[in-house]
């Protein structure tokens, strides 16, 4: 595939960073609503999609407006990384902090530099709106998912296939995709939930569900798969498609797309509907809600930092939301707990 190195234009614009008083509540106190402890402006358009750097010193966002912002969580100074043609949908930063990768409605996947803000690489390929990005693991490989119905693993290093376009079966838009922990398998969601070979591309299991997923997460041992469909939430064994469970989130009038995220220790899920202004984190082993953040105006994106302590929402109002997570008393203990439950589903 076609590459081209090119200069984004970099500059600094006025970004306002306010901070609120915020306390951190336990699951005991799952009813209180939280205020956000910082609020990043400078997008132009609705942000939807953001991304912590893994030292949580850093946010991108992805906007509408088609550039990528990044922000100095401690000093509020913002960059801008400009030369997508439309709205940003996907974005990722390398585990190394070396890079940024970013998926666009132009139908372009970009990698940057994450130190000289360069472009690595334009991505040509897909046929469509490129929704879904991610790198893998080891920061060798970066992974797009498009509505032209295809996953495509791309190498850093070239900026060409690392192997042949993964066609996804049963048709429909891949809206997300993502690399199990483990590294080995890759999941789509589209018109089914689809795991597919990391190295080779092959698949290997298909699990069929009466309404469309559009967005997904791993569990933390790569055992479980979870899928939302705007208004419900399931958990599936990942080996045999089996259901484990599922529960209501949302009313699905005037909803259409869902965001997912998991905390790193896997024992919270946030998530983000497009078509409300609340986002909520459950506890994936009761499906129990035990926090909610509300917008002004409706919420589109959302992410954990790699530390469990905050979760960044993305909002009509062109700003980002940056909350304290949920707490809880014993984490080991309530890992346990879920691992548990899965291995005995």
């Amino acid at each position: 595939m076609p590459t081209r190195s090119v200069s984004p234009e970099i500059a600094s614009v006025a970004s306002v960073v306010s901070s609120t008083s915020s306390q951190s509540v336990s699951s005991k106190n799952a009813s209180h609503r939280s205020v956000p402890v910082q609020v990043f402006e400078g997008h132009e358009r609705p942000v939807f999609c953001m991304c912590f750097s893994p030292d949580e010193n850093q946010l991108v966002g992805g906007s509408g407006d088609g550039t990528l912002l990044i922000w100095d969580r401690k000093t509020g100074a913002v960059e801008v990384l400009s030369g997508h043609t439309d709205s940003v949908y996907g974005i990722d930063v390398s585990r190394d902090e070396k890079m940024v990768v970013s998926g666009s409605d132009d139908g372009t996947v970009r990698i940057w530099d994450r130190d000289s803000r360069e472009t690595m690489h334009v991505i040509e390929g897909h046929g469509g709106s490129v929704r879904s990005v991610e790198f893998s693991a080891d920061s060798s490989r970066v992974m797009s998912g498009s509505i032209d119905g295809t996953i495509r693993v791309w190498s850093v290093e070239t900026g060409e296939l690392a192997f042949e376009p993964i066609e996804c079966r049963h048709g429909g838009f891949v809206y997300c995709a993502r690399y199990s922990p483990s590294g080995d398998r890759i999941a789509s969601a589209a018109t089914s939930v689809q795991i597919w070979d990391a190295e080779t591309g092959n698949g290997i299991l298909s699990i069929r569900n009466p309404n469309t997923i559009s967005s997904l997460v791993w569990t933390v041992d790569s055992t479980h798969i979870i899928g939302d469909s705007s208004f419900d939430i399931t958990i599936w064994n990942a080996y045999n498609g089996e259901q484990l469970r599922t529960w209501k989130v949302h009313d699905h009038i005037g909803t259409y797309v869902t965001t997912l995220s998991l905390s790193p220790t896997g024992t919270y899920l946030a998530s983000s509907n497009w078509g409300k202004k609340t986002t909520f984190v459950f506890d994936i082993s009761t499906g129990e809600k035990v926090k909610s953040f509300e917008h002004g105006k409706n919420s589109y994106g959302i992410a954990y930092s790699s530390s469990g302590e905050f979760i960044a929402t993305g909002c009509i109002d062109k700003k980002v939301y940056v909350w304290e997570a949920p707490v809880i008393e014993d984490p080991q203990a309530k890992v346990s707990c879920i691992l548990v439950a899965f291995t005995h589903c």
